[in-house]
């Protein structure tokens, strides 16, 4: 008996490796992929099937009324449905695809994954990307390559990864389906999404803001400095720019209440839920960025420092994509999330 339990456990790793290979189902493939005999897979599509059976039911009236003819014109249809598997296969043999980007955005938005196809010595034709509902086909020419984008939905915020991607073809006439599996370790960041009707910016640490109630930027203009990678569009000086005079950025004085401002969790009303809280804090994120603002963000266990700017600003939206989930209540389902490991990736 023991033996017995041994050999049915020894299937059934051998079955689940074989299947985790077979249909990739993990993100084993760290560089990019050159399909091969092995990773290609053929089946008749409807139209194939039809065919199929249009020549079986033809065999067997020919051989049966002794029809010479209609053996002749059975062999040759069945020779080009041959001739058509052969060309599905040799479509997809020898294609490259590699991982080019993933890119961000915000909770119920598309995520873009840029992959790139690349042909060799053979042009490529119909050749069809999907994942994880998006697909983005196209053809390639030999000895270029072509560059797809898949933009996959995204329902909530932290790590999205692209998942399996189904590299499929119908060329030519559509009778086989030929398709591969690959899988890169790629993922995306999704932010939360922002509060609709957040209220005004907290106050500045030199008084009320009143840059997010209309007042403009002249109004609090100290004087310009050397423009530095990083300022907001708002802060250039286009006029000098125009004169031919180098690029500046407007600096402001805080006495209009234009400076740094903390965007505090604890500051937030107690009776607001976690992902409440999270898109509030976005939108706050954006209207400083889009105000020119410096700012902080302060979260549970972790502090922003100020700063300003469009790192500043994905700063932010990380550390509150990545913010962790609330647990679930008893008895409840955890909702679907992305893993919320640390760091970007590009």
């Amino acid at each position: 008996m023991p033996d017995a339990a041994l050999s049915a456990a020894a299937r059934a790793s051998w079955f689940a490796r074989w299947r985790t290979r077979a249909l990739r189902e993990t993100p084993a493939d760290l560089a990019p992929v050159v399909l091969r005999h092995s990773r290609i897979y053929l089946l008749p599509t409807r139209r194939g099937w039809a065919m199929i059976g249009t020549l079986t039911m033809m065999l067997v009236g020919s051989l049966n009324y002794s029809l010479a003819l209609g053996l002749g014109v059975t062999f040759v249809l069945a020779g080009l449905v041959a001739a058509a598997h052969l060309h599905a296969f040799r479509n997809l043999a020898g294609l490259q695809i590699a991982p080019l980007a993933a890119g961000e955005a915000f909770a119920g938005g598309t995520l873009a994954f840029t992959l790139a196809v690349h042909a060799g010595a053979a042009a490529r034709h119909d050749i069809t990307l999907a994942s994880a509902g998006a697909t983005a086909s196209g053809s390639v020419a030999a000895g270029t390559a072509l560059t797809l984008t898949l933009a996959v939905p995204a329902p909530t915020r932290g790590r999205l990864a692209l998942g399996r991607v189904t590299l499929s073809s119908g060329f030519p006439l559509g009778l086989w389906r030929a398709w591969a599996y690959v899988h890169f370790p790629l993922a995306g960041l999704v932010f939360p999404a922002a509060e609709m009707n957040p209220p005004p910016l907290p106050a500045g640490r030199a008084g009320h803001d009143s840059l997010v109630h209309g007042a403009g930027d002249e109004a609090d203009l100290a004087g310009l400095r050397e423009f530095q990678r990083g300022d907001p569009p708002q802060r250039v000086a286009w006029k000098a720019v125009a004169r031919g005079a180098g690029w500046f950025s407007k600096e402001f004085d805080a006495a209009g209440g234009g400076g740094a401002v903390t965007l505090a969790w604890a500051a937030l009303p107690a009776s607001l839920p976690v992902e409440a809280r999270l898109a509030r804090l976005t939108a706050w994120t954006l209207a400083a960025e889009r105000a020119a603002r410096p700012f902080a963000l302060t979260l549970p266990g972790s502090v922003l420092p100020v700063g300003q700017g469009r790192e500043q600003r994905c700063a932010a939206l990380t550390a509150l994509a990545l913010y962790p989930a609330p647990p679930a209540r008893r008895g409840t389902a955890a909702a679907p999330r992305s893993a919320t490991s640390v760091g970007r990736l590009h």
